[in-house]
Parts: structure tokens; C-alpha cells; sequence
């Protein structure tokens, strides 16, 4: 009886301990990775957060319309060590966006690259890519990503 206590006792442990894998989801869940999106517009704000930052720009469509977007980025860690600053980026400052549509239609992407193209109204010779990483975070060589 104590042994099947024991057996049992481990078993829920182990399960407990897998409940916060199972909460996370994959690119995949989120992301189409068949719909890349390319997007210039004005950044607006970053929010510096965990588990995953997010990047919110404002795109000006053909017909002279506005739509605020945002580009979810790995964690503010990440970032940083890939030397983005949380002051890098100015409210007004022309970027541009590539990644991946949200599945669900949403005004969301997988921001894949951020780059710099004008700052204080001046468009920059060389613009600046300050965000760069593989088109699915999942695959990140190294574990690079926590899981999602």
C-alpha cells in the first residue's frame, strides 16, 4: 500500500509540474506562417513585458485610413541582450515590420523584424535594423525562447 501511495504521490507531482508546459502555445497556435506581412508605419509604444514584449505602430492603409498594430516580441531579456533598448525606439519614429499574421484576423503579428527608418522626422541613409529573428520563435536554435 505505501509503494502506491508512493507510485502515486510521484505521478501527481510530475503532472503538477507539467501544467504550466501544457498552458503555454505554439507559433503555430498563433501565427500563420503562410501570411507574411510587411508593414511600415509610426511607432507609437513598446510594452516592456513579460513573457513576450510587444511593439505598437500606427499603419496608414492606401485609402488614407489608420490602424493601430501590434508585433509581439520575444521577452524584454531577450531583447536586450540582442542590445534593443526600451528607449530605442521614439513615439513618432517610422518603422518598418515583418513577420506573420495572427490567425485569428486580429490587427497581430509575429514581429519577425523591426527596422529603423526615420527618427525625429529625418529618414536615415542606412536604415537601422534593431529587431531581427527566425520567421518561427519555436524553432530558435539553443532554446533561445522560453517556452510560450
Amino acid at each position: 500500500m505505501k509503494t502506491v501511495l508512493t507510485v502515486l504521490a510521484v505521478c501527481a507531482a510530475v503532472f503538477a509540474a507539467t501544467l504550466p508546459a501544457m498552458a503555454h502555445h505554439a507559433f503555430a497556435a498563433e501565427f500563420d506562417n503562410s501570411k507574411f506581412l510587411s508593414m511600415k508605419g509610426k511607432f507609437l509604444k513598446m510594452d516592456w513585458v513579460n513573457p513576450h514584449s510587444w511593439v505598437h505602430f500606427e499603419v496608414t492603409l492606401p485609402n488614407g485610413s489608420k490602424q493601430v498594430w501590434e508585433a509581439e516580441t520575444p521577452p524584454p531579456n531577450q531583447l536586450t541582450r540582442s542590445g534593443w533598448s526600451r528607449n530605442l525606439l521614439k513615439a513618432g519614429d517610422e518603422i518598418q515590420v515583418t513577420g506573420y499574421a495572427a490567425r485569428d484576423g486580429s490587427l497581430k503579428m509575429w514581429g519577425q523584424t523591426v527596422t529603423l527608418l526615420a527618427t525625429e522626422g529625418k529618414t536615415l541613409e542606412q536604415p537601422k535594423q534593431v529587431w531581427s529573428f527566425g520567421a518561427n520563435p519555436d524553432a530558435a536554435p539553443g532554446g533561445l525562447l522560453p517556452q510560450r
